[in-house]
């Protein structure tokens, strides 16, 4: 008995122990997984308490024992992993699938125990083939459900719910699986096979996983250094460019290409409002603002209603009242902003309006001056609508503090002019005036003027000396 107990609890802590020495887990996290095989324990101790009352409710055992158990196993692993991944704020997947991994273990761990207490006899052949088999599809069947759970809880996409469910489902199944591979007295090399099929198979989407997320990293890394192919030469356009208007087309461009964006929209804050400043389109070949010489007609997005409330249901007057960044992964899912207006320009117009990026323009005094709208990401090849990547979002923090420099630069040289202009007029007024005091006060003016009244007076007969009095 005791060999058994010691292969049944050695075998899953082995497993932790390999887990360890091959960094799949840190020393930080061990507590964690500690936690988690301990919360598998407890979990499968729920389970049997539970079985057991259904049994004598009339349930039949073999509907217990197949299907009711994994669905009770991964609720609980499930559980137990959200509470964890809240406490550590982690978002790797490999931890994710390690805080799985260890639930699923301490399942193991006393679904062997309770094996051997129900057939002491067990030769040790058997005993083993079974720990393993169980450990392995416990475990793998866990650590799937620690792999969706840690994508529902950090990876805000709009079909998490479908992601989490349909984990949950496959995690089941192969319990499922494994329980009714075990019922039907097969030869115990049987649930070894899949035990190790499983866990190939999960090893190898976790692969498919890591690998995605280095392709991640090197296009983030690519976009970063392509944000200073941008921000550079705007920069360097910010100290010369005379034509303020080709500046903001060219900001709103540079961004809507670095983001890949199919349209996009540059609002400046004037008089309580925002007022429409460049405007472009690619698909339906729009141009308004900027260098097109084409006006925006389109009426500005008043920041307060006429009680003086603030606009909280359009997006764009959103970012500039509260200076947030904000990405919509589908307008058309979207319930927190009004986009009926632009739901009645896509049926207008044939058009799709899908995913948006709205960012805030700040002065150096945080003072929002205007709003940056990026609208439709693609894909790689432009053909299929996707959401903003939200790495995007703290790239673009540094273009639109570019952006800004750019419109509080215009708005003190507009003033400046406007002072210049202001004192230009003052000097000349100044100067009018004094020229005018020096031709009245010269004696050719007073001759002249004298020579004036004479030749009035003729006209009327009146001596020169009456005119005055």
């Amino acid at each position: 008995m005791t060999l058994a107990i010691t292969i049944s609890v050695g075998v899953p802590l082995l497993i932790l122990l390999v887990m360890l020495v091959f960094g799949l887990y840190s020393n930080r996290s061990i507590g964690w997984v500690a936690l988690c095989l301990l919360w598998g324990v407890l979990g499968n101790f729920l389970a049997d308490q539970l079985n057991t009352y259904l049994f004598k409710q009339g349930v039949e055992k073999d509907a217990l024992v197949i299907f009711l158990t994994p669905i009770i196993h991964q609720v609980i692993v499930s559980l137990g992993v959200f509470f964890v991944l809240q406490r550590e704020r982690s978002d790797n997947l490999i931890e994710g699938a390690v805080f799985g991994w260890a639930a699923g273990l301490g399942f193991a761990v006393l679904d062997s125990i309770y094996l051997i207490r129900a057939t002491p006899k067990i030769e040790i052949e058997n005993l083993l083939a079974h720990s393993f088999s169980t450990t392995l599809v416990y475990a793998t069947a866990a650590a799937i459900t620690g792999l969706v759970m840690t994508q529902f809880y950090f990876r805000h996409r709009a079909n998490r719910a479908a992601i989490l469910l349909s984990g949950l489902g496959a995690a089941i199944g192969y319990n499922v699986l494994y329980n009714w591979l075990v019922q039907s007295e097969l030869d115990v090399v049987v649930p070894v096979i899949y035990g190790i099929g499983g866990l190939t198979l999960m090893s190898l989407y976790i692969t498919g996983q890591l690998r995605t997320i280095l392709i991640q990293l090197g296009i983030q890394k690519k976009r970063a250094d392509g944000l200073l192919d941008i921000v550079i030469p705007i920069g360097v356009n910010l100290a010369s460019e005379k034509n303020f208007q080709k500046l903001l087309e060219s900001m709103l461009v540079e961004a809507k290409n670095f983001c890949n964006a199919d349209a996009g929209t540059l609002y400046l804050k004037r008089n309580g409002a925002l007022e429409f400043a460049v405007l472009r389109n690619d698909s339906l070949k729009i141009a308004m603002g900027g260098t097109s010489g084409n006006e925006v007609t389109l009426p500005p997005v008043k920041l307060y209603d006429g009680e003086g409330k603030p606009n909280m249901h359009n997006i764009a007057a959103y970012a500039a009242l509260t200076g947030e960044i904000i990405n919509i992964e589908d307008a058309y899912e979207n319930r927190e902003f009004d986009f009926s207006g632009t739901r009645e320009f896509d049926q207008r117009t044939g058009y799709v309006s899908s995913s948006f990026l709205t960012i805030p323009l700040k002065d150096s005094e945080d003072k929002v001056q205007g709003v940056l709208q990026l609208l439709n990401a693609l894909d790689d090849d432009k053909k299929t609508i996707i959401p903003f990547d939200s790495n995007l979002q703290q790239l673009m923090n540094s273009f639109s503090s570019l952006a800004s420099a750019a419109l509080e630069g215009y708005i003190q040289e507009q003033k400046l002019r406007n002072e210049i202009r202001e004192l230009r007029i003052e000097i000349d007024h100044v100067k009018r005036d004094k020229q005018v005091a020096e031709i009245t006060d010269s004696a050719y003016f007073k001759e002249l003027q004298f020579k004036a009244q004479q030749m009035k007076a003729k006209g009327n007969n009146i001596a020169p000396s009456d005119m005055g009095s």
